[in-house]
């Protein structure tokens, strides 16, 4: 059998590809019906680093393209950047992964977590200035959305961890197995 496309590979590729359209379903459907003070978490950024983090850059690049694509799909906005967001963010993600020790991936994810709320929070500024060219307040925007949006994405991203390392479980016993990798 090729060795690129073991069976190993089509699990991984199962398992993500199933965690992505979750992701993407929570994210367009639950997430915007609990909006704190007017923010909705992103809780795909999350899952992304967290794949990032534990499985590298090149599973997490594709896991956050996907899901780019799942929420733009879904979402009522149309097509956006998020795709391309995601996989930036599954990148890096994934560098910084592959630098961590195997016992301080959590605290990698932990660290990252926050900065990539901040990319996530200058993403959406962006987004609002290129959708509402010339009648933006920048301080209203600041304190009512952006910020509510960063701290909440921030929360939400512990227990989207928690759902991430639950969804590997499969994966992980067919390693311990043996014969998939």
């Amino acid at each position: 059998m090729n060795k690129r496309f073991s069976l190993g590979s089509v699990l991984d590729i199962a398992v993500y590809g199933i965690l992505a359209a979750i992701m993407a379903v929570l994210q367009t459907t639950l997430m915007h019906r609990i909006p704190v003070y007017g923010a909705i978490a992103d809780i795909v950024i999350g899952a992304v680093c967290c794949i990032g983090i534990y499985r590298g850059e090149n599973t997490a690049a594709a896991f956050g393209l996907f899901a780019g694509l799942c929420v733009d799909a879904l979402g009522t906005t149309g097509v956006s950047l998020l795709p391309l967001f995601y996989t930036l963010t599954g990148y890096v993600c994934g560098r910084i992964g592959t630098n961590a020790r195997e016992g301080a991936r959590f605290t990698a994810y932990l660290i990252t977590v926050p900065f990539l709320c901040l990319a996530r929070t200058l993403f959406s500024l962006l987004n609002h200035i290129i959708n509402y060219f010339g009648d933006i307040d920048f301080g209203i925007l600041f304190l009512y959305i952006l910020l509510p949006e960063l701290i909440y994405t921030a929360v939400v991203c512990i227990p989207v961890f928690i759902i991430v390392k639950f969804f590997e479980i499969p994966v992980i016993i067919a390693r311990k197995r043996g014969g998939l990798y």
